[in-house]
């Protein structure tokens, strides 16, 4: 079994989150990316921390133009 040093694996696909408006990419000191809700702050039906991909959401609104 061989193992490179110093490569990272590739990133799940976060799903909605990936493109909404309320949702915040947080990467932390050691290298792991999470995905904050913004949403959860206003209305506690939404997880601060969603567990990915979030494929349904009625939160959700597009950041594309």
């Amino acid at each position: 079994m061989s193992s490179e040093i110093g490569v990272r694996p590739t990133q799940p696909d976060p799903g909605l989150c990936k493109t909404c408006i309320y949702s915040r990419r947080i990467e932390s000191d050691r290298g792991s990316i999470f995905f904050r809700c913004e949403l959860s702050f206003e209305d506690s039906q939404f997880a601060k921390y969603p567990r990915l991909p979030v494929l349904i959401c009625p939160g959700y609104r597009t950041n594309s133009l």
